[in-house]
């Protein structure tokens, strides 16, 4: 039997496209074997084809062992009362895209309503969870355990779903993945539930991978870092290239690993002052080949960049006599988004919670959005809203329309208070009152318009509907947004009744 080509020669062969490189005789016999494709047929579909059944091979084989439920059986019994009606017909509307932005929300009043997805909407429930595995694993997890015995039964059946579940065979899925950047995600995966395992994975071919494909796989490791990764991790770090001893580096710094976070601190006194301000020339002598072991620094960082990005933010309290806000207001832009890294990587609770309102009561002019966005979904619920509270206490008008709290308020994936809603809503109906709104200005108040509408407080439904009637007679994207705002409100207040 003529062996098949793998995947990544095909995808090879397709990027530099037939009219570059002639097929390859070998697929072209390979396809005629398997009487696949018209004889007559080019380069160019023989080439498709091979890869469209090739692609599917690879996701057919090496399917997941272990004990599974046969497809033909009844999945087991739910243990939970089923959803009320009214709650059923919400999350279809929810799971089949008028509301799909609302899915975090239906899935929450599930679980706190003690029920279950109605097994119809599961086909539509977990190809959305499994979408979500990488980036928001808590919201998958949760869209599984909302799925009941029925979902995840289902999820056995399904080689794309099974991912879902705590037992999935990551060995056999690492083993399949054939792209670093696909195992680095599948390492990720695997250590919130096998740290051991997964380190022992990509331990086992470490000396095999090229400097680059480390640089990537490294970063699965990031999930769930331990004391226990410590000796692996050090050993990483032995000569290899500056980038894998950079990306090694910062792992031991998460994971508080002793010898790297002394040496970077008797680094960091070497460029910082107690006042906090920072010498940006690099250090010479024995300092410098101590920094050359960690990976030195790659242009175009300073090393007090790489040091506020890596070190533990609490560190610089030790190392400075200013107090944390105060050592953040005296850095640089590129040095302040630096320290947020840090932040949002060691996710301490109360330095999240100082940064949040750091960055609110004080608004550090050129603050990229995406990273403060990325800080402030970091808090809970109720701090956020105490925060806020306080914000509208202290500077009534902080909310205005290119303002930082502003656009850090309509980054939230939760819920806003009631007092933020009515504030903020005011203001998107104030900005239509401006005498001249052009073109940029248009867009990115329709923007603010479209992400507050998930975000409104159910309570206010009353208000809102007093507060946008003119609005909704507009003829224009506004009038439309505003009438969006008040359906999805009201659907959103009927969904938490039932």
């Amino acid at each position: 039997m003529i062996p098949a080509p793998t995947y990544t020669d095909l995808l090879r062969a397709l990027t530099l496209g037939t009219a570059r490189r002639e097929l390859a005789p070998e697929i072209g016999q390979w396809l005629d074997s398997l009487d696949a494709i018209d004889p007559t047929a080019d380069d160019a579909e023989r080439l498709l084809a091979a890869l469209g059944i090739t692609e599917r091979l690879h996701r057919l084989r090496e399917r997941p062992s272990g004990e599974r439920d046969d497809a033909t059986r009844q999945s087991p019994p739910e243990h939970r009362p089923a959803p009320s009606p009214r709650l059923a017909r919400g999350l279809q509307l929810i799971l089949e895209g008028t509301y799909p932005d609302l899915l975090a929300e239906g899935i929450a009043l599930v679980l706190a309503r003690g029920t279950y997805v109605p097994p119809a909407l599961l086909p539509a429930l977990h190809p959305r969870a499994a979408a979500l595995l990488d980036d928001e694993p808590e919201l998958a997890l949760a869209c599984l355990a909302a799925s009941g015995e029925r979902g995840k039964w289902l999820a056995r059946q399904h080689p794309d779903w099974s991912a879902l579940l705590p037992d999935h065979d990551y060995a056999a899925a690492y083993r399949r993945e054939e792209q670093p950047t696909g195992r680095a995600s599948l390492l990720a995966r695997w250590r919130r539930t096998d740290p051991t395992a997964a380190r022992e994975a990509l331990a086992s071919e470490w000396p095999q991978q090229s400097p680059r494909n480390q640089e990537v796989l490294v970063q699965g490791l990031r999930v769930g870092l331990t004391p226990a990764d410590w000796p692996w991790l050090r050993e990483a770090l032995l000569p290899k290239r500056k980038g894998v001893r950079r990306a090694v580096t910062e792992l031991l710094l998460l994971a508080r690993e002793p010898t790297t976070l002394a040496d970077f601190r008797r680094i960091a006194r070497a460029v910082v002052s107690e006042r906090g301000d920072f010498n940006r020339v690099l250090p010479k002598g024995e300092l410098k080949e101590l920094l050359a072991s960690y990976g030195t620094t790659k242009a175009p960082d300073t090393l007090p960049q790489r040091l506020l990005r890596t070190l533990p933010p609490e560190s610089w309290a030790e190392l400075t006599t200013p107090p944390l806000p105060a050592f953040w207001l005296i850095l640089k832009p590129l040095e302040l988004r630096d320290a947020a890294r840090a932040v949002i990587s060691y996710q301490e609770a109360r330095t999240v919670l100082e940064f949040a309102r750091f960055l609110i009561l004080e608004q550090p002019a050129g603050f990229p959005g995406d990273t403060g966005t990325e800080v402030m979904r970091l808090l809970p619920a109720a701090e956020f809203d105490t925060l806020y509270d306080e914000l509208l206490t202290k500077t009534p008008n902080a909310l205005q329309l290119r303002s930082l709290p502003r656009l850090l308020s309509l980054s939230r994936t939760t819920p806003w208070s009631e007092r933020l809603s009515r504030a903020i809503v005011s203001q998107l109906i104030d900005g239509l009152r401006a005498q001249q709104l052009d073109y940029d200005l248009q867009r990115e108040l329709a923007r603010q318009w479209k992400q507050a509408i998930p975000l409104v407080h159910v309570d206010i439904f009353p208000w809102l509907r007093q507060q946008l009637h003119a609005t909704t007679e507009r003829y224009d994207a506004f009038g439309r947004l505003a009438t969006e705002l008040l359906q999805t409100t009201a659907f959103r207040r009927e969904l938490h009744r039932a």
